[in-house]
C-alpha cells in the first residue's frame, strides 16, 4: 500500500514476502485536527480517534486492511502557570 500528500510518499507493507506485516509508522504533522477531519470526510476507517496523550502529543491513527498502523501525531505545547 502507499500513501501520498503533496510531495509526500510512504510506501507501508502489505504482503510477507516484504517483512512480516502489522508494522507501525509515526508522522509527525503540524495540523493534527484538520486532518482527522480530512481522514473521516475521505471514509477512511479510524483506528483511534483524536486524543490527547499523556505524553504531549494529540494524535490519531489508521490501520490497513494488512494490520500496518499509521499514527498522524501533533506535538502540543505546555505552557507553566506563573506562580506568585
Amino acid at each position: 500500500m502507499g500513501i501520498t500528500r503533496d510531495a509526500m510518499w510512504l510506501n507501508v507493507p502489505s504482503f510477507s514476502g516484504d517483512r512480516v506485516c502489522g508494522g507501525a509508522v509515526n508522522l509527525f504533522v503540524q495540523v493534527g485536527e484538520a486532518l482527522h477531519a480530512e481522514l473521516v470526510a475521505k471514509g477512511v476507517r479510524i483506528d483511534m480517534g483524536a486524543v490527547d496523550q499523556t505524553w504531549s502529543s494529540r494524535g490519531t491513527s489508521v490501520k490497513d486492511i494488512d494490520g500496518n498502523c499509521i499514527r498522524f501525531i501533533q506535538k502540543r505545547v505546555l505552557r507553566c502557570e506563573k506562580r506568585a
